[in-house]
């Protein structure tokens, strides 16, 4: 497990996403990922031109190995202010861009507000009710949730002729 400072530079256009992680290699490796598969879990700014590149557009690099991710998040501060080419991460909100964390307080406080409510497990419950769509197979009669009925049992039913 490598704690270090990672790059994934555009190779048609220069541009750069620069980040830290505790464990390098697979968190390059889930932006990879992301890449071939589309799916942003988190938005990057590379999405666009992960599109229109694929994965062999970008170049992954290991930047630096550090001690600690606190050491880390400290040069990627430092690499974020005086890089030269534009970054896809260079954004007033973004952590390793200005150094400012979020305030956890703020996040705990409404955790608290919402559980000191006596109704709000109600109103959580209530949201979630009626919404699951039960189908059942024709086959088989098998009940299930529309979504995983549909994509892995109708089609695969054993009882199907």
């Amino acid at each position: 497990m490598t704690i270090g400072l990672y790059a994934i530079v555009n190779k048609h256009n220069g541009r750069a996403y620069i980040g830290s992680s505790t464990n390098v290699d697979l968190r390059m490796r889930h932006h990879k990922c992301y890449i071939n598969t589309g799916l942003f879990l988190h938005y990057q700014g590379y999405a666009e031109d992960a599109k229109t590149y694929g994965v062999d557009g970008f170049d992954f690099k290991v930047i630096c190995e550090t001690d600690s991710i606190e050491e880390a998040k400290e040069l990627e501060t430092a690499f974020l202010q005086m890089w030269l080419s534009d970054l896809y991460n260079k954004a007033p909100s973004a952590n390793g861009a200005t150094g400012i964390k979020r305030d956890k307080n703020i996040y705990v406080k409404a955790a608290e507000k919402r559980l000191a409510d006596p109704s709000y497990r109600g109103k959580l419950s209530a949201a979630c009710k009626g919404k699951r769509q039960v189908l059942k197979c024709p086959h088989c009669s098998i009940q299930g949730g529309g979504g995983n009925m549909r994509r892995y049992h109708f089609d695969k039913c054993r009882s199907k002729k």
